[in-house]
């Protein structure tokens, strides 16, 4: 079975993406003079005319304090989440696409205080899925004081 963190980052990626699906968020695109850390996730190479400037997807993910989980935020980048899907099987992929394609969000995974501990409301091989997505994202850096 996957860490409370993985399946805790799953449930949160995975809502973000139907949040997209839904025209309820947006892949946010980054230009070369963006001075995070990271801002490209050393993967872009700034002098190739890509189709798409690269863009990402903020991702917040909350608390469980018992479970030793802080407040983060993620960063998944369009790139890596399309190359994802297009190594999915054609079952992968339709179950994804069922969850995402979805009218109203599925929570994948909760905290439950009274067993201290995170209860599943999905099937294992779609939890497995956004395990895997979610890995591909990374941990968000503020941006340096005084840049927006």
């Amino acid at each position: 079975m996957h860490e409370p963190l993985d399946l805790w980052r799953a449930a949160w990626v995975a809502l973000a993406l139907w949040r997209v699906e839904h025209g309820e968020a947006r892949w946010v695109p980054v230009h070369p003079q963006d001075p995070r850390p990271g801002a490209f996730g050393g993967r872009a190479d700034l002098h190739a005319r890509p189709p798409e400037a690269p863009a990402f997807l903020p991702i917040y993910v909350p608390p469980v304090p018992p479970l030793g989980i802080e407040a983060h935020n993620l960063r998944l980048w369009r790139h890596d989440a399309r190359a994802f899907v297009r190594g999915l099987g054609y079952g992968e992929r339709q179950l994804m696409e069922a969850y995402l394609g979805k009218g109203k969000p599925q929570t994948l995974v909760s905290y439950n205080p009274s067993a201290g501990r995170l209860q599943t409301h999905a099937p294992l091989d779609l939890l497995d899925l956004f395990v895997r997505l979610a890995r591909r994202a990374e941990v968000d850096t503020p941006p340096p004081p005084g840049v927006e």
